[in-house]
């Protein structure tokens, strides 16, 4: 059985320490302290180099636990980076549920996930008994689009299986459909001129702008697909006209087709009005990962929804419109799934974690060792 004190202590802690996008390095050397230890023979700790390809202070953590090699290799992942604002975060219990002060996030996201795998590694190594080859990777900044995770060397995680503990819901739903996600990066190429004196020879970027996000459908367009306009920045000063307009967007759907079609929409409306108020315009199309549809008869689900069971609850399947690690991993030609870990709110200051909610994340961590086990 897990340590329920020492879960608690560790996620109280974990989330205490700042580990905000690219300064991820503090919780690393809290996670390799404390599984260093423990004295296990053939356990290895890796730090990669993925922090130097992506400007963090830090690369992903992976731990390797030697295992029966009767049984397929499987691994664990959470990513350990957190969004603003998530720096000098003051945990609280009140009624057994978990909340920062109010002035900043939890960090449930992903800390409940990284929480629940050290304690169900801890008590496997302590316990000692017959168990498969166990993985845990630890990525870095997942919420900058699953950088970190791009940037594994898949040597180092090879497995045939993993288990991403990272998605809001309750603990027994398991997130078996994602979307695609495409970036839309665009520049809207104008001429500056003074705003009092001569605009009649500038061109507005930001009219430009404008016009095109005017006519954009945005939000959720159907039951697969959602887009969004996230960021805008032109001009200069107020007395200029604006030379130069960048919009961040994107897209996301359940289904490839849904993606595309949506895209070419989006890029329709930009070049229009580009061309209506007579600026140049750059578009770049980045596809920052794909989507994954698992079957419940596959044979990852089955392992989950067993595990569920097996500690007194109730398994559902269900998609999610959020990105996760999940598509790297299957991208990368191994089986994963994600799963709820019960926490709420993430990215507000809302955010929240019910204790039982945690003690269950790592409960069925642990019960999926034990499945596997027995196959």
């Amino acid at each position: 059985m897990i340590n329920t004190e020492r879960l608690l202590d560790n996620f109280l802690e974990l989330v205490s320490i700042d580990s905000v996008s690219f300064h991820e390095r503090e919780v690393v050397d809290f996670l390799y302290e404390r599984l260093r230890l423990v004295e296990t023979k053939g356990l290895k700790i890796t730090i990669d180099d993925a922090g130097e390809k992506i400007g963090g202070d830090s690369g992903n953590l992976i731990v390797s636990i030697p295992g029966e090699e009767s049984y397929p290799t499987i691994a664990f992942n959470a990513h350990l980076d957190t969004v603003e604002p998530g720096k000098g975060i003051i945990p609280r219990i009140n009624d057994d549920v978990i909340r920062s002060d109010g002035d900043t996030i939890l960090g449930a996201d992903d800390k409940v996930g990284v929480s629940a795998i050290l304690e169900m590694a801890l008590t496997l190594l302590e316990k000692g008994e017959s168990h498969p080859p166990v993985k845990l990777i630890f990525t870095v900044a997942e919420e900058k689009g699953l950088l970190g995770a791009k940037n594994l060397d898949p040597q180092l995680i090879k497995a045939d299986q993993v288990f991403v503990l990272d998605s809001v819901g309750t603990v027994g739903e398991i997130i078996v459909k994602a979307p695609y996600q495409n970036s839309i990066f665009v520049k809207f190429k104008g001429k500056a001129a003074h705003s009092g004196i001569n605009p009649e020879t500038g061109v507005n970027s930001i009219k430009a702008a404008a016009l095109a996000i005017s006519n954009l459908d945005l939000g959720r367009i159907d039951d697969e697909t959602t887009a969004n306009v996230g960021v805008i920045k032109g001009g200069s000063a107020i007395n200029v006209v604006p030379e130069l307009t960048e919009i961040k967007a994107e897209v996301r759907s359940l289904s490839e087709s849904g993606l595309e079609n949506k895209t070419k929409t989006m890029i329709k409306s930009f070049k229009s009005g580009s061309i209506e108020v007579g600026t140049d315009i750059d578009i770049e199309v980045i596809r920052e990962y794909n989507g994954f549809d698992l079957q419940k008869d596959d044979e990852i689900v089955k392992v989950c929804s067993e595990a569920v069971r097996s500690i007194g609850l109730k398994s559902s399947l269900r998609s999610t419109g959020g990105g996760s690690d999940t598509s790297v991993f299957n991208s990368k030609g191994m089986s994963a799934v994600a799963l709820g870990v019960g926490y709420l709110n993430p990215h507000t200051t809302d955010e929240s974690i019910a204790t039982a909610e945690l003690i269950n994340a790592s409960k069925l961590a642990q019960a999926i060792v034990m499945t596997v086990s027995k196959k």
